[in-house]
């Protein structure tokens, strides 16, 4: 089928951030999707027919809809960071509880959904990723075009952190004389001087670890981490540990290029919200799966008997290891400075978490899986005799394929969004779930 060209009223907007439109093509009402568009903005739109849903592309704005807004960066239309910069952050909240609630189990759609606004809305972001391309003597550093692997070179990024802003700026020059492409992973290290993780395909300048050095000695990174195709291991330069706050408030040491929440404030927020979901039940024991560097566990630790932390990355394990350590030993000395012996049990385990199997007399499960989701781990609970679970997620549609698993088993008790990437269409979701219904008996 050939383009076509028509007027259109965005009707809602779908979980992956485009607008939605009807239209009439060949006697059949026909959805098409249309990327940076709004609730009730009439569009003159190309549509591409062949594809289902069709797809759209805004050739010109007629009228707006209620809760469009003049977007903050001039480059979110073909930048793929800010998908939403274009909607009102109320509008956002809104959406992403609608879309949180679409996709429960029907039985639970009419529960309240509370919502956590972020405290910022811009300067927010603690970690980017960006592409790097090196061809024909020309280097471009640039954010991930929407749709696309190529890089978006962009004046500023007004949703970076100010210090991770300076970093970026100046990451071009690092990377004269070079040939290939790669990726270049930009987090805060020690004392919050940035620090930088590359992962490079093609020729690398012996020149580019000179500026590394140079920028380690300047105080204008902690440390960078090289890792070339043909590498057997990376090379180190400085200090390329990332670190944020964790939400007990103190420094929470991550893995090298390893996950972190996007906002250290929200991030803090949700920690919170999940370890006052814990502490009344009073549980035994518990397991954390897909733990990370212990971003849940710091607290989780403090209100559980015995916690294990299950994480399949190695250099994650070796964080949240350090970090729970770290917390041990001032807790050691806060229990001598009272003349109390009473302490709390905590393992990490490197392992598979989808395949990990948790002993008989576990009574809490917290799982924060990637945005694939945990359809094993749910599968396994919905026939086991754990008490509770709190299941943290990225990705609304995986989380209420997997809750649909547990809802014979489970009733939900909580129910919550966090607006952890502010202008875009992505939220955290936390939902705390209980058991009314007995499972099978466990293999110990």
């Amino acid at each position: 089928m050939s383009l076509l060209r028509a007027e259109l009223t965005v009707a809602s907007l779908a979980p992956g951030g485009d607008g939605v439109a009807h239209l009439e093509l060949g006697g059949e009402r026909r959805a098409v999707f249309v990327p940076h568009a709004v609730p009730g903005d009439r569009l003159r739109a190309e549509i591409d027919p062949a594809r289902r849903p069709a797809r759209g592309r805004v050739l010109a704005l007629l009228a707006p809809g209620p809760d469009r807004v003049a977007p903050a960066c001039p480059y979110c239309t073909r930048c793929g960071g800010c998908d939403w910069m274009h909607l009102s952050l109320e509008a956002q909240a809104r959406t992403h509880q609608e879309h949180l609630r679409a996709a429960l189990p029907p039985p639970w759609r009419e529960l309240p959904i509370a919502s956590h606004a972020a405290p910022e809305a811009l300067a927010y972001r603690t970690r980017t990723r960006l592409h790097v391309l090196c061809e024909r003597g020309r280097v471009e550093v640039g954010m991930h075009e929407a749709r696309t692997h190529d890089p978006v070179v962009v004046d500023a990024c007004v949703v970076l952190a100010p210090a991770l802003e300076r970093a970026r700026r100046s990451l071009a020059p690092l990377f004269a004389g070079c040939r290939g492409k790669g990726e270049a992973q930009l987090a805060l290290g020690a004392g919050g001087v940035p620090v930088l993780e590359v992962r490079w395909t093609g020729h690398l300048a012996p020149e580019c670890f000179g500026r590394l050095e140079r920028a380690v000695h300047a105080g204008e990174l902690a440390g960078a981490r090289v890792a070339l195709a043909e590498a057997s291991r990376p090379a180190v330069v400085g200090d390329p540990t990332p670190w944020m706050a964790g939400a007990d408030g103190q420094p929470l040491r991550l893995a090298p290029g390893g996950f972190g929440q996007a906002s250290e404030a929200m991030n803090t927020l949700l920690a919170r919200h999940v370890a006052g979901l814990v502490r009344p039940w009073d549980v035994d024991r518990a397991v954390e799966l897909y733990a990370g560097a212990g971003n849940l566990s710091v607290l989780l630790a403090g209100v559980t008997g015995e916690l294990v932390l299950v994480e399949s990355s190695r250099e994650a394990c070796d964080a949240a290891r350090a970090n729970l350590a770290a917390r041990s030993a001032q807790a050691r000395q806060a229990r001598q400075a009272r003349q109390t012996r009473k302490t709390r049990k905590t393992r990490v385990v490197e392992a598979d978490a989808a395949s990990y199997v948790w002993g008989a007399t576990t009574k809490l499960v917290v799982l924060d899986p990637p945005r694939t989701g945990a359809r094993p781990v749910c599968e396994r609970l919905a026939t086991s005799r754990v008490a509770h679970v709190v299941y943290v997620s990225c990705d609304a549609q995986t989380l209420g394929r997997d809750l649909a698993l547990l809802a014979p088993a489970y009733r939900p008790t909580a129910l919550a969004t966090f607006e952890m990437f502010p202008q875009t269409s992505h939220v955290e979701a936390v939902v705390a779930l209980e058991r009314v219904r007995p499972g099978t008996r466990e293999r110990r």
